[in-house]
C-alpha cells in the first residue's frame, strides 16, 4: 500500500509552505509569552497570588486550590483550540486536495505504482497528521506552561486535543469528497465551513427536533441529521474531560464512532469518485 507515501508527500509540501511554518511560530510565541507573562505563586497545590503581565489577577481567591483554578482555563483551551484549528484547518487545507487532483499533477500521480483510492486515502491522512500535531502542539504547550507555573499536571487536555482532531476529521472528509467532484478551494472551504456550523447547530438532537412542527417536518429533519457528526457535544465532553476526573468514556466512544463512521463514508464516496473519473 502507498497510502503512506502519498500522506508524506501532503506534510512535505504543507511543510514547505510559509504560512504554515507562520502559524507554528505564532503559536510558539504565544507560549513563550505566556510562559513570561504569568507568574504564580503556589505553595503545597494551593494558590497563593496570581499575576499576569506584573497586574495582579481580579477575581481570584485567595488560597485556591491549583487543580480548582486550572480548570476554567483548560476548558476554554479545548474549546479555543477546537473552534479556532478548524477554522484555520478549513481555510489551510482547502487547496491540499484540489493541487494535488489538478490537470498534470493527478496524471504524474497515476502514472506511479499507486492505486487511485490510495491516492485519494493518502491525501485524506496527510491531512489528518498535520492537523493532529497543531492542535497537540498548541494545547500541549499551553498546558505545559500552566502545569508548570501552577504545579499541577494532566494527561486530560491532550483527550481533548484528541477530540478535536476527530472533530476536523470530518470536516476535512467533506472537503475532501468536494474536492474530487469539483476541483474548486472555494467549493472545499464552503463544503467544510457549512458542515462545521451544521454539525454544531444539530448536535442536541432532541433541541433541533423542536424547531420543527409535530409529524413528517419533524421526522424528517431528524433522519436528514442523523448521520451528521455531533461536533458540539464531541468538545463539550473533551473539555470535561480536560476538567473533570470522571471520564465520559463510555459517551465519547458512541460520539467519535459516529463521526468516524460518517468521516469513513465520505473518504470511500471520495475514492470512488477518483476511481471512475477520466484523469
Amino acid at each position: 500500500m502507498n497510502v503512506h507515501h502519498v500522506a508524506i508527500d501532503v506534510c512535505r509540501e504543507a511543510i514547505a509552505r510559509r504560512y504554515v511554518a507562520a502559524v507554528g511560530g505564532i503559536i510558539f510565541l504565544s507560549q513563550i509569552g505566556l510562559l513570561l507573562a504569568l507568574d504564580i505563586d503556589v505553595v503545597e497545590g494551593v494558590i497563593v497570588s496570581t499575576k499576569l503581565f506584573g497586574d495582579q489577577v481580579k477575581g481570584g481567591e485567595i488560597g485556591k486550590n491549583a487543580a480548582e483554578m486550572m480548570g476554567p482555563v483548560l476548558r476554554a483551551l479545548v474549546y479555543a483550540v477546537f473552534h479556532l484549528g478548524t477554522l484555520f484547518g478549513i481555510v489551510a487545507t482547502s487547496d491540499i486536495a484540489v493541487r494535488l487532483l489538478s490537470p498534470g499533477r493527478v496524471e504524474l500521480s497515476l502514472s506511479l505504482p499507486i492505486r487511485r483510492w490510495e491516492l485519494a486515502t493518502g491525501i485524506y491522512f496527510g491531512v489528518l497528521v498535520l492537523a493532529f500535531a497543531g492542535m497537540v502542539f498548541a494545547v500541549g504547550g499551553f498546558s505545559l506552561v500552566l502545569f508548570w507555573k501552577a504545579e499541577f499536571s494532566s494527561i486530560a487536555p491532550f483527550i481533548g486535543a484528541v477530540a478535536a482532531a476527530v472533530g476536523f476529521a470530518t470536516v476535512y472528509a467533506v472537503m475532501l469528497l468536494a474536492s474530487t467532484i469539483i476541483r474548486s478551494q472555494a467549493l472545499a472551504s464552503g463544503a467544510g465551513l457549512g458542515l462545521y456550523i451544521t454539525a454544531l447547530v444539530t448536535s442536541d438532537r432532541v433541541e433541533f427536533a423542536s424547531w420543527f412542527e409535530h409529524g413528517w417536518p419533524r421526522d424528517l429533519a431528524s433522519v436528514i441529521v442523523a448521520p451528521l457528526p455531533r461536533l458540539q457535544t464531541l468538545v463539550s465532553i473533551g473539555a470535561d474531560m480536560a476538567t473533570s476526573e470522571t471520564w465520559k468514556l463510555a459517551e465519547l466512544a458512541g460520539v467519535t464512532a459516529g463521526a468516524l463512521l460518517f468521516a469513513a463514508a465520505c473518504v470511500v464516496g471520495a475514492s470512488t469518485v477518483v476511481w471512475w473519473r477520466d484523469y
